[in-house]
């Protein structure tokens, strides 16, 4: 099929015209942003909002027609949510990259934008403490392992009204593991703010035990006081106790009536709950 010389002149300027008008809301929506920052000006919060921002991407993901991929679709309005953070008051991001490489450099950058300065640390320790002294805004760290020598983790549930919380999970459209190649890399964001309750969430909680409550134990107590374990992630063997990061479906709380009533009714095997975070569900592949 040809197409003649004037036809394409006319769908080239109607492209220009696109343009011209997604550029025009484009600067809309800053200035909305930045009208969002007055009214909230005095406030000593992160301008993050990870349960909107997902809200935002499960709308647009949902109303989504033709060819154009939802991949890109997400990773345009992940650099406009970025960028748009910004404009609300200073945010930088402590980024732990273990090793070599800069996986998780470019993990954060796909999330946070192009914009965002970045500190690269080389454990999770060091963002964590970034985050709690309020020197960066938020924190990308890596999932924990099953079993570590010195997990970050157990830090976030101590008793202290500072420290920071699982916010969001990245990537926040999942990805699938593709047989012959690495594991794809997903990080935690913290932040000092509590997790938002979006209406599709996990919620990661501290079990601190007795020894020897295996992993089937642990979800079989935790199903009994009506709580849907999705996994445990990871554990921390301590002389007379152990931690369990658990994660659970649904938003919690520390106040949640479960919890409560787990912590006081299996006092032989359970020892303390924290609840230290959690984040939205990523958007299906």
């Amino acid at each position: 099929m040809t197409t003649d010389p004037q036809t394409l002149t006319r769908l080239r300027r109607d492209i220009d015209r696109i343009d011209d008008r997604l550029h025009d809301l484009l600067q809309e929506r800053a200035a909305l942003v930045e009208r969002i920052a007055a009214a909230k000006a005095g406030e000593n919060t992160v301008a993050l909002r990870p349960g909107r921002e997902a809200e935002i991407l499960r709308r647009l993901v949902e109303r989504h027609q033709g060819c154009f991929p939802k991949a890109a679709l997400v990773r345009i309005w992940r650099e406009i949510m970025g960028a748009l953070v910004g404009i609300q008051g200073p945010f930088t991001v402590a980024v732990c990259q273990p090793g070599g490489g800069s996986g998780f450099v470019e993990l954060a950058r796909d999330h946070f934008g192009v914009v965002a300065p970045q500190t690269v640390f080389p454990s999770p320790g060091h963002v964590v403490r970034q985050v709690a002294d309020g020197i960066a805004a938020v924190g990308v760290v890596p999932i924990p392992a099953a079993a570590e020598d010195d997990p970050w983790w157990p830090s976030l549930a101590a008793d202290s009204i500072n420290l920071p919380r699982i916010v969001a999970r990245l990537p926040v459209l999942a990805v699938d593991h593709v047989p012959g190649k690495p594991e794809p890399l997903e990080g935690y964001v913290i932040a000092a703010r509590d997790h938002d309750d979006t209406g599709d969430d996990r919620t990661l909680v501290v079990v601190e035990t007795v020894p020897d409550v295996s992993r089937d134990r642990l979800r079989a107590l935790l199903s009994g006081v009506s709580l849907d374990c999705t996994g445990v992630v990871a554990t921390h063997r301590g002389g007379e106790y152990w931690l369990h990061l658990a994660e659970v479906a649904g938003h919690l709380t520390d106040a949640d009536a479960r919890l409560t009533a787990l912590a006081s009714s299996q006092k032989d095997a359970v020892r303390h709950l924290r609840v230290i975070g959690g984040y939205p569900v990523p958007l299906p592949v």
